[in-house]
C-alpha cells in the first residue's frame, strides 16, 4: 500500500485502515498481504495500490454517505484482459442518518472492493466456472460486472452458457442488473429467447424497452420481428417509435442477408434475382445506436496517492 487518503475528512489511523484493507484482502485468493515478501526482501510479483475514502452527505436522509476506492496495479500478464479499468474498483457504501460507524462501515466497504477485485481478476483469467458461480452472487456489484463480461465476450463458451441466467436476472430489484441482463440476452441468445424476453421486461419502463427493442434485433427470428412491426406501428412516444423502427430495420436486414446466403447459385456462378415488384419503394438505410450504458466513474479530487 503506497498510500492512503481520507481527503481531508474523518479518518482512522493508517495503521487501522492498513489491518482492514489485509483483512478484506485475505478472503481473496488472487491477492496477499506483502509484508510477507518484504520480509524476505523479496519484490517479486508486488503490486503497488493507493486506497482512497470520504464520507459523502446524502441530501435524502441528511445521512453520511461512504465512497472507497481501492486501486490495485494491473499484473503484467492480465493487464491486456484486464482492460483499461484494470483493477481500479470504487464502492458507495449508503447510510442511514446517525447510523455511521466509519470502522466498520470502512471494514465493510471494503471486503465488497475485494471481492469485486477478486471476481474481476477471476474473469480476466478464464477461472473455471467463473461466470456461472458470479452470476449466482447477491451482490448487484459483481452481478454487474459479470453481465457487462459476458456481454463483451459473446462468443466464450461460458458466456453462450449463461442465456437462461440472463433471462432471470431481467426481473431483478436492481434497474442496473436488469439493463445490463437484457444487453446480453441481446448478445448471447437466439431466436428463442425472444418469448421469455418479452414475458419479463417492462414496457412502462422506457429504458427497459429501448434495451429490448435492441436486444430483439439482436435475437432476431419472426417473434422477434412480428412485435417490432407492432411497436413501431403503436408506440405513441416518438423516441421509443423510432428505436422500435431502427431495430425493425435491423431485423428486415439480417433475414435479408440470411435468405441470401441460402439461395441456390445458378450454373452462372450468379444468384438468381427474384423479380422486382413496382409496387415496393426500396427500404432507407439506418444506423444501429449504442443501446449500451455505463455508469460514470465518481470524479475524485487530485490527490498524491491517486495515480
Amino acid at each position: 500500500m503506497i498510500s492512503i487518503d481520507a481527503h481531508g475528512g474523518p479518518a482512522l489511523p493508517e495503521d487501522r485502515v492498513q489491518a482492514i484493507v489485509r483483512r478484506a484482502l485475505a478472503r481473496a485468493p488472487s491477492f496477499t498481504s506483502a509484508e510477507r515478501d518484504l520480509r524476505s526482501r523479496s519484490k517479486r510479483g508486488l503490486l503497488a495500490a493507493t486506497f482512497e475514502y470520504r464520507e459523502l452527505p446524502d441530501a435524502s436522509d441528511h445521512g453520511r454517505d461512504l465512497l472507497v476506492r481501492l486501486s490495485v496495479e494491473a499484473p503484467e500478464q492480465l493487464a491486456a484482459q484486464l482492460g483499461p479499468e484494470g483493477l481500479d474498483v470504487t464502492v458507495l457504501l449508503e447510510r442511514d442518518a446517525g447510523q455511521a460507524d466509519l470502522s466498520s462501515d470502512l471494514h465493510l466497504a471494503t471486503e465488497r472492493l475485494a471481492a469485486i477485485l477478486q471476481a474481476r481478476t477471476d474473469l480476466a483469467r478464464g477461472a473455471d466456472r467463473a461466470v456461472t458461480r458470479l452470476l449466482e452472487s447477491s451482490d448487484p456489484d459483481a452481478l454487474i460486472l459479470t453481465l457487462e463480461w459476458v456481454r463483451d465476450h459473446p462468443d466464450h463458451a461460458e458466456a453462450r452458457e449463461a442465456a437462461n441466467r440472463a433471462v432471470e436476472l431481467i426481473e431483478h430489484d436492481d434497474e442496473r442488473v436488469a439493463l445490463l441482463a437484457i444487453e446480453a440476452l441481446g448478445q448471447i441468445g437466439g431466436p428463442e429467447h425472444v418469448v421469455v424476453l418479452l414475458d419479463r421486461i417492462q414496457l412502462a419502463d422506457t429504458r427497459q424497452a429501448n434495451s429490448a427493442y435492441d436486444a430483439l434485433a439482436n435475437l432476431g427470428g419472426p417473434e422477434a420481428e412480428g412485435f417490432l412491426q407492432f411497436a413501431a406501428r403503436n408506440e405513441d412516444e416518438p423516441r421509443r417509435r423510432a428505436a422500435a423502427e431502427r431495430a425493425l430495420h435491423r431485423v428486415a436486414d439480417s433475414d435479408m442477408i440470411q435468405a441470401s446466403s441460402r439461395a441456390p447459385r445458378p450454373a452462372g456462378g450468379k444468384r438468381s434475382q427474384p423479380p422486382a415488384d413496382p409496387g415496393l419503394a426500396p427500404a432507407g438505410e439506418s444506423s444501429r445506436t449504442d443501446a449500451q450504458r455505463s455508469r460514470p466513474s465518481p470524479t475524485w479530487p487530485p490527490s498524491r496517492g491517486h495515480r
